[in-house]
């Protein structure tokens, strides 16, 4: 026996009874097995893309018929001859006719030409807004070969999606954000003091964390990627472990943003954009927190001069653990590793509570010891003893350099607040490392690059959604509560 499964199709009150309209007719087996059980891909597939056809056929008929009339006048248009017109959707490509009018003698359906198609000029882009957005979210998380893979094993597509289309619709959708952005300013609020007075106290200061990257272009050379995240600093309860730093977690659903570093040409208005979004306010504190690295040091500094910039306490840790490292290997005795790690301890100590200048002596001063002493060390002490040099004559300069950027962090985290920039890590990791690694073959221009981080940061921020919904209000209408 075999069971036969037919689906019809109600538009308005007539359904669909000729069998060759139907969306799909399956025939299964009485006989039950897993394989069999159900609905298989092709086959769903199948009755998608029937269902689609027949819903856009009725809808442009619809539309079609209540579009003749001429916007002016009120005149039925008359018919010159219909053409087709091919659009792209997630069931497939579907052909719709589109019905071409003469122009209405009254004059007032202005326009170039004596016809008129109202459906081309309402689908201008031949690709749906659903599939656009698969296309544009995909291709920002994975390779746009994959990205088209998926696509076409998923989706009941007549024939598979390329990888260069997939890039080319990324790439636009991007040109348009970007054409979108405001111009770059010096200053974005134009208020005066009066007006920062009168508005409502913030929940806490606003803290912005910052990175780099680099990215391999097409020359086979490197070029820097910047990208950030902004938290809201929430106070640490009194409960939560001393070995916790700053612990915000109700603040860790931050929004990103990146750039190409020398390309970017409105770093300032994409930052304001992505704090605007997340609820900043004039009158709200911003602190930037970095690796005191050069490029990202000026950076910030040309971004917001006004604001507070602070070295991260966890770069600072990271590299005196590594000279402590050094210290165990080239000591020649316990006592000599014992004096000198209890020097670079009272160094760390210092920093931790903000005097930058004595930290910057108590690093010459164990410089110099460890100068001494190689003088008269064995030739491999030696070779240990001046790379341990070398590195605390780089720590103190690295200290120099950013001695405006170093606060009392103890103090800082008695009060609950930031002073380490480990969520930038990750956000590195989630928007520049997994998506441009290293590990990967393709390379990239600045500009492509670019592209491509705007489009990443949008889905990573959950925005992506909200973008399509902004220029088609139709499209996935947001849930209410």
């Amino acid at each position: 026996m075999t069971l036969h499964c037919a689906v019809d199709v109600i538009l308005g009150d007539h359904a669909i009874e000729d069998e060759r309209s139907r969306p799909a007719l399956i025939d299964r087996a009485v006989s039950l097995a897993p394989e069999t059980l159900g609905l298989t891909l092709a086959e769903g597939h199948a009755l998608l893309h029937g269902i689609q056809e027949q819903m856009i056929t009725a809808q442009a008929a619809a539309w079609q018929t209540a579009s003749r009339p001429c916007p002016a006048c009120g005149a039925r248009r008359r018919l010159k001859d219909r053409r087709p017109i091919v659009m792209r959707t997630i069931f497939g490509t579907q052909t719709i006719i589109a019905e071409r009018l003469r122009r209405c003698g009254c004059g007032g359906d202005q326009g170039t030409g004596i016809t008129v198609t109202p459906l081309a000029e309402l689908l201008v882009r031949r690709t749906s807004p659903e599939l656009l957005y698969l296309e544009t979210r995909w291709g920002s998380l994975m390779s746009y070969g994959l990205a088209a893979r998926m696509l076409g094993e998923l989706l009941p597509l007549d024939r598979p999606i390329g990888a260069e289309r997939v890039r080319r619709d990324l790439y636009a959708e991007a040109r348009r954000e970007e054409a979108e952005l405001g111009p770059e300013k010096q200053a974005f609020f134009e208020g005066c003091q009066l007006d920062l007075f009168d508005m409502p106290l913030p929940d806490g200061p606003m803290v912005v964390g910052i990175d780099g990257g680099y990215v391999r272009d097409r020359e086979g050379s490197w070029f820097e990627v910047i990208a950030g995240k902004g938290l809201t600093s929430v106070r640490r309860d009194a409960d939560d472990p001393v070995g916790d730093p700053a612990s915000t977690a109700p603040s860790a659903l931050g929004r990103c943003f990146a750039f190409v570093q020398a390309f970017d040409d409105r770093p300032r208005r994409r930052m304001f954009e992505m704090l605007r979004r997340q609820g900043y306010q004039p009158n709200q504190r911003l602190v930037f927190l970095s690796d005191g690295g050069e490029s990202v040091r000026k950076l910030q500094r040309r971004i917001s001069p006004e604001a507070e910039h602070v070295l991260d306490w966890f770069h600072i840790a990271m590299r005196l653990t590594v000279i402590g490292q050094m210290i165990k290997g080239a000591g020649p005795d316990i006592e000599w590793r014992d004096k000198h790690a209890s020097d670079l301890d009272r160094l760390k100590q210092l920093l931790w509570n903000g005097h930058v200048d004595d930290a910057i002596d108590q690093a010459s001063w164990i410089k110099d010891d460890v100068d001494a002493d190689s003088e008269e060390a064995s030739d491999i002490a030696k070779t240990k003893l001046k790379k341990l040099s070398a590195a605390l004559a780089e720590f103190g300069v690295y200290i120099g350099r950013n001695a405006s950027s170093v606060i009392d962090y103890g103090e800082r985290y008695r009060a609950g607040e930031r002073i380490s920039s480990g969520f930038v890590e990750s956000a590195i990791n989630q928007v520049v490392a997994k998506r441009f690694s290293k590990r990967q073959s393709m390379r990239w221009t600045r500009h492509g690059a670019h592209l491509q981080l705007q489009t990443r940061t949008r889905v990573l921020n959950g925005e992506l959604e909200g973008v399509f919904r902004k220029r088609w209000p139709g499209f996935r209408p947001a849930q209410t509560a």
